[in-house]
């Protein structure tokens, strides 16, 4: 295997796991949204969702 096909695959593998994290994040503040009965914490909560979204889209 070449250096250049390495680096690739470590690469892909880091996506992959920063897609895994965001993914885990963007569940975990839906759950919070959904159970969430104030709406200035919602507002927060959207604000982070919104986040979460815009860095999976890198």
């Amino acid at each position: 295997m070449t250096k250049d096909k390495r680096m690739d695959e470590t690469k892909a593998r880091a996506r992959t796991d920063a897609d895994e994290a965001i993914d885990e994040q963007i569940a975990s503040l839906m759950g919070k949204i959904q159970r969430e009965a104030v709406p200035e914490r919602l507002l927060e909560l959207a604000r982070k969702l919104q986040e979460a979204l815009n860095a999976r889209r890198r």
